[in-house]
């Protein structure tokens, strides 16, 4: 396996290899990893919530001045009809 395919970790902008580590930290390698994992993961979640957060809201914006829009009208048209 070469260096670059073998398991390793980034901590401190430092790569380290499970293989340089000692037997009791290699031990907790695998939970960092899977810690790691887990962040990523976690993080794209959150941008997909804020996506939906962002599309929802601009709906909600849309209907508003959609609405808003409308009442302008009917407004116009009974001033229009009283004259």
């Amino acid at each position: 396996m070469t260096e670059e395919n073998k398991p390793h970790i980034v901590i401190d902008d430092v790569q380290i290899s499970v293989d340089d580590l000692p037997e009791e930290a290699q031990g907790i390698f695998g939970r960092v990893q899977r810690l790691t994992q887990k962040k990523a993961t976690t993080m794209l979640d959150l941008e997909e919530i804020q996506a939906g957060i962002n599309f929802f809201s601009n709906r909600i914006v849309e209907i508003v001045n959609s609405s808003s829009e409308k009442s302008k009208k009917e407004e116009d048209e009974v001033l229009k009809s009283n004259n």
